[in-house]
């Protein structure tokens, strides 16, 4: 059994080593200079900040894109769109998980059809949802992201809240309302405080959805004035090359983020993503 563990555990790390491996050469391209960009070693010989630099605060330090400001305009764009979506699609996804779980509402086979939509790719919707934002006013805004994203985010929070409801005893919500709560209030009060799991499993979906998207906002936000981070790093490739360490800079600040909230809430993701399977 020893050699067993210590078998796994060398299959383990190697695993984690080959998917560790593109990011740690990405963070190793954000701190070279333009003169090795393109030299295949891990670690710089001459570490620099510049790349950085390009991205956070001066921009135009390589000569061609001094009309862009630093990222953080970009930046706060998505986290609020990010953090909006989040909030919208959590509760939206909620409320149709309940009335699925609790009320079998639309038949045994809504939730599979629900999740299935989740198969359709973005690019096939992409044209319909430029002419609706259009024609709603709403187009190259951030309210028209935090609109068009619960679209494509919303099948996956549901099915997570569904889980979630499942390991939630139906007593609790019939003692609710023995007690004189109306159906809001039961799930208001008394089931989605109950659901902090669930709840935050699939708030953290939505948010890594929307944080790390490109196309959608390449198309319905092309402004700065409403422009994400992802599309601002896409504008390090040039007509005439990339520029790689700014790109990589660029990817790296978009990560952090990410793996901040990962660190963080690693147990309740890991938690809410068996929720109803044993009860």
């Amino acid at each position: 059994m020893r050699t067993l563990a210590v078998l796994l555990t060398v299959i383990s790390w190697a695993l984690l080593i080959v998917y560790l491996l593109p990011f740690i050469w990405l963070l190793g391209v954000s701190f070279k200079p333009i003169g090795e960009w393109g030299e295949p070693h891990l670690v710089p010989k001459s570490p620099t900040l510049k790349n950085y630099e390009e991205v956070l605060f001066t921009g135009g330090i390589y000569g061609v894109r001094g009309h862009f400001p630093a990222a953080t305009p970009y930046l706060i764009n998505s986290v609020i769109t990010a953090s909006a979506v989040a909030l919208l699609t959590t509760l939206l996804g909620s409320m149709t998980a309940y009335a699925i779980q609790r009320y079998r509402a639309g038949g045994t086979g809504l939730a599979s059809w629900i999740l299935s939509l989740r198969m359709i790719p973005a690019v096939a919707i992409l044209l319909p949802l430029v002419v609706m934002t259009k024609s709603l006013g709403i187009y190259d805004s951030l309210l028209g992201l935090i609109l068009v994203y619960p679209l494509i985010a919303l099948p996956i929070t549901t099915w997570f809240m569904i889980g979630s409801f499942k390991s939630i005893p139906r007593d609790v919500d019939e003692a609710a309302l023995v007690d004189g709560c109306t159906d809001l209030q039961a799930f208001f009060m008394i089931v989605l405080p109950q659901s902090t799991v669930g709840l935050a499993t699939a708030a953290t979906f939505a948010f890594l959805f929307c944080w790390g998207e490109f196309l959608i906002p390449l198309l319905l936000a092309p402004s700065e004035s409403a422009m994400p981070l992802t599309v601002y790093a896409g504008y390090f490739a040039q007509q005439y090359g990339v520029l790689w360490g700014p790109m990589s800079a660029a990817a790296i600040v978009i990560a952090i983020p990410v793996i901040m909230i990962a660190v963080m809430i690693q147990k309740y993701v890991l938690r809410g993503l068996t929720l109803g399977f044993v009860r």
